[in-house]
């Protein structure tokens, strides 16, 4: 709105919802609209279509079931890995295109049905402007320095104000599009990674990198 007034006029968004411009809008920000995205963070990838996929799935998970809920969820709880297990996914889960016909498939199948007519009426939303994603490079060594912040203590919801020397990681900033954020990512760090202190160390490093003075 205010482009016309200000066209020197530059914007940057840290971490925006990813449901805010159409596909049009968002191919024309480019100009003017920088926006950065930190590694898993959820909420640059919250949109209307994102969420509907991951439910999706969730519901698909669910009826490739084999065993008891129960028995999965004392499995998530052991912390093990798949290959800590004594037992495989084909003992857990039926195969995608092998789902056993039961009510609850067909009650799927029949939603299935109503959210295809309903997504045909649906603009999708994407995040604004040039995208840069601040990838984190994966490494076995990792070396912790002291921050002051506000930072994830235990599980993903429980953060605390507080001194803390925490991992120092390192990220790639890579140009990335709209669609590279049509999925949420399931991730330990989909939370933490939006909050401001871990964003400004990836920034921070991003900005060294290239012989920026943060």
């Amino acid at each position: 709105m205010l482009r016309s007034r200000y066209p020197n006029l530059r914007c940057l968004c840290f971490a925006p919802p990813g449901g805010l411009f159409s596909e049009g809008i968002a191919a024309r920000s480019k100009d003017f609209v920088s926006t950065y995205v930190h590694a898993d963070d959820v909420v640059p990838r919250i949109s209307t279509q994102a969420i509907e996929k991951l439910r999706d799935e969730a519901l698909q998970m669910i009826a490739r079931i084999k065993v008891p809920k129960c028995q999965l969820m004392r499995i998530h709880r052991s912390g093990k890995k798949l290959g800590e297990l004594t037992v495989g996914l084909e003992d857990l889960l039926h195969p995608i295109d092998a789902i056993p016909d039961c009510e609850f498939k067909a009650q799927l199948e029949r939603f299935k049905q109503r959210q295809r007519v309903i997504k045909t009426a649906r603009v999708h939303l994407h995040l604004p402007g040039r995208i840069v994603h601040l990838v984190r490079e994966i490494s076995g060594q990792e070396q912790r320095n002291f921050h002051q912040g506000r930072f994830q203590l235990g599980n993903i919801f429980h953060f605390a104000t507080c001194d803390l020397f925490v991992a120092e990681e390192k990220y790639t900033p890579r140009y990335a599009a709209p669609s590279d954020f049509d999925d949420i990512v399931v991730s330990s760090k989909l939370v933490s990674d939006h909050m401001v202190e871990t964003v400004e160390v990836a920034l921070n490093f991003a900005a060294e990198a290239f012989g920026v003075d943060p």
